[in-house]
């Protein structure tokens, strides 16, 4: 079955997954690297199926290839028994198709009688520790979030495809969540992933994933990037002259 937003964006399903009631997780890198991290490693260690595929005359035209096999750069994976669904893709989406992929996983979610989307992103802070924030929806979706013990914005700005999903979730009265991560720019990709990522298990504590891979390797860059600190700084102390 193809599921159309008029001539923009299909998806094109190798099976049919029984997915009602379930979540959707968007995995669009549209405003942050974070979110296709986030999804990824959700697919990698929860070992998801790819059920579909999304295609669009406006998506690169290149095959990501793994294990030896050629894969579309957009993709939808589930895993039936915890009735979880993600979509992934690794090509940065221009801005302006935001709406449209939005508007694709909202309807493919309705239709596959899904209950809740969550969507993740990063956005700078100057300063300061990483700091999780939630924004819902609906009145369901904010309890959800006071449940998990996961303090909502209050103001701000959420763009891109979670931002429309955000608006499209209110207008159909669907639930939707979007975790963002306050960080500053310095900060390892992979430690802001797995702080959403505890995140999103605390509000859906039936994802139980093991995290400690994705600390060890923040930390493996943290270190990394202390160490070329120190050598760039004596570089700035010691003399051009002898």
């Amino acid at each position: 079955m193809t599921y159309e937003i008029p001539e923009i964006i299909k998806i094109k399903e190798y099976k049919k997954p029984d997915v009602r009631g379930g979540i959707v997780i968007d995995g669009f890198p549209s405003s942050s690297l974070v979110t296709p991290l986030v999804a990824s490693y959700l697919v990698a260690h929860l070992n998801m199926d790819q059920v579909a595929f999304i295609e669009s005359a406006h998506f690169p035209p290149v095959a990501f290839v793994y294990g030896g096999k050629p894969r579309y750069p957009a993709r939808v994976y589930v895993e039936e028994g915890l009735k979880l669904v993600a979509f992934v893709s690794e090509f940065n989406l221009p801005l302006w198709l935001s709406r449209s992929v939005a508007n694709t996983i909202m309807d493919w979610s309705l239709k596959n009688g899904c209950e809740m989307i969550i969507s993740t992103l990063s956005v700078p802070k100057e300063s300061g520790d990483t700091k999780i924030y939630g924004v819902g929806s609906t009145g369901r979706a904010r309890e959800m979030l006071s449940n998990a013990g996961i303090e909502q914005l209050s103001i701000g700005v959420v763009p891109g495809v979670p931002g429309v999903l955000l608006c499209e979730g209110r207008w159909n009265n669907f639930d939707v969540v979007v975790l963002l991560a306050e960080a500053m720019e310095n900060t390892p990709l992979f430690a802001v992933a797995a702080m959403l990522l505890e995140a999103l298990t605390k509000l859906v504590p039936k994802i139980k994933i093991d995290l400690e891979p994705l600390y060890r390797e923040a930390k493996v860059v943290q270190d990394r990037l202390h160490s070329l600190r120190e050598v760039a700084q004596a570089a700035e102390r010691k003399p051009m002259y002898a």
